[in-house]
């Protein structure tokens, strides 16, 4: 992709001439039919019900011994119509809901009568980030609720509750709003760096889900989040067309979509909510202090990492810990995928979801 390239939403990026629309798409495609499942196995067609809570595997499966599963071979897992979402994804509902004091703006996939999942984006980041991993997963059976975090997106309203229990009471109270009819037991949370602490946390918050999925939950010291304060990528700015070329040049291989999102989510957020998440929680341990509650004794817990040496926040000598908690075959990496694995490896991505959330 160009720098400048990405300059309107992906719903008018008709104007970018149909040529590259059409390649991006034949690009997409070639990738979906390379995970589609093999062996002529189809997936279930709806979401399967939470199983019961029985002891965790914790043998590995192969490979080196915290690479459990690369994410990047086919098996089955993933449904033709979720993947096939990725391609074309649908555009979100929009909806503002009041929880805690807060007017959070959310984005919306799927049918109100599906299994609810919750998508947390993100430090800096907005729920804009899911705008395809929303729509596939609302093809595969969910209602897809993201919502833009506090002093992020368009949500705004900084509290200055930055402590991860914290934000995570204003998310509970968030969920209980937004899902009134939904068991907090019949809820999937799936979390993205700052949203998969915050996710972790939800348990000693007194929401305890169903099922909790961390993507690449930062398991490193202060000393190596506070520069991202002066990263490009990760400040703030008020033009968006700047924020737009910034974000292309340093992501040459992002799509449009997601350097939009990116680049937006970038004018918009809080830059006092930001400073504190970042350096007022100490040193971040993958969401693991939260997870030794005993409130979040009994709640599946399932890790998806970036690999450390394309960017991943999760090294291996911090698996050790993580696996003795959730289980040695409940931690996936994403082979060659960075912090935000779904910008990248969106097909793998979705794959690595619906088996964990499954």
């Amino acid at each position: 992709m160009r720098v400048g390239r990405a300059t309107l939403p992906p719903s008018d990026r008709g104007q970018l001439g149909e040529d590259v629309e059409d390649d991006e798409r034949d690009h997409q495609e070639r990738r979906l039919e390379n995970l589609s499942p093999v062996g002529g196995v189809a997936a279930p067609s709806r979401v399967p019900a939470l199983p019961s809570h029985g002891p965790k595997p914790t043998t590995g499966l192969g490979g080196a011994p915290w690479y459990v599963r690369s994410m990047t071979e086919p098996n089955g897992t993933a449904l033709p119509p979720a993947l096939a979402a990725l391609a074309a994804p649908a555009p979100p509902d929009e909806a503002t809901i009041v929880a805690a004091g807060i007017p959070f703006h959310v984005l919306l996939w799927g049918e109100a009568g599906d299994a609810p999942l919750l998508l947390l984006h993100g430090v800096t980041s907005a729920a804009r980030s899911w705008w395809r991993l929303g729509p596939g997963l609302a093809a595969a059976g969910y209602r897809v609720v993201a919502p833009d975090l506090p002093g992020h997106g368009r949500t705004g309203h900084w509290t200055g509750h930055h402590r991860f229990r914290d934000s995570a009471r204003d998310l509970a109270a968030f969920a209980a709003a937004a899902l009134p009819g939904a068991a907090p037991a019949d809820v999937r949370v799936v979390g993205h760096s700052w949203g998969a602490m915050t996710a972790a946390a939800l348990p000693a918050a007194r929401y305890v889900p169903g099922r909790l999925v961390l993507v690449d939950p930062p398991a490193i010291p202060l000393e190596v989040l506070a520069p991202m304060l002066d990263d490009p990528t990760e400040r703030r700015y008020d033009d968006l067309e700047e924020a737009i070329r910034i974000v292309a040049a340093v992501n040459p291989t992002w799509s449009e979509g997601d350097v939009f999102a990116k680049a937006e989510g970038l004018t918009q957020f809080d830059e006092a909510a930001v400073r504190a998440v970042l350096t007022q929680n100490g040193d971040w341990d993958g969401g693991l202090a939260d997870l030794a509650d005993p409130a979040a004794r009994d709640v599946p817990v399932r890790l998806i990492r970036g690999d450390p040496a394309a960017g991943g926040l999760v090294p291996d000598e911090a698996l050790p810990a993580l696996a003795a908690r959730l289980g040695t075959s409940q931690v996936a990496t994403i082979a060659g995928a960075p912090h935000s694995p779904h910008r990248t490896h969106p097909a793998e991505t979705l794959e690595a979801l619906l088996r964990f959330l499954g």
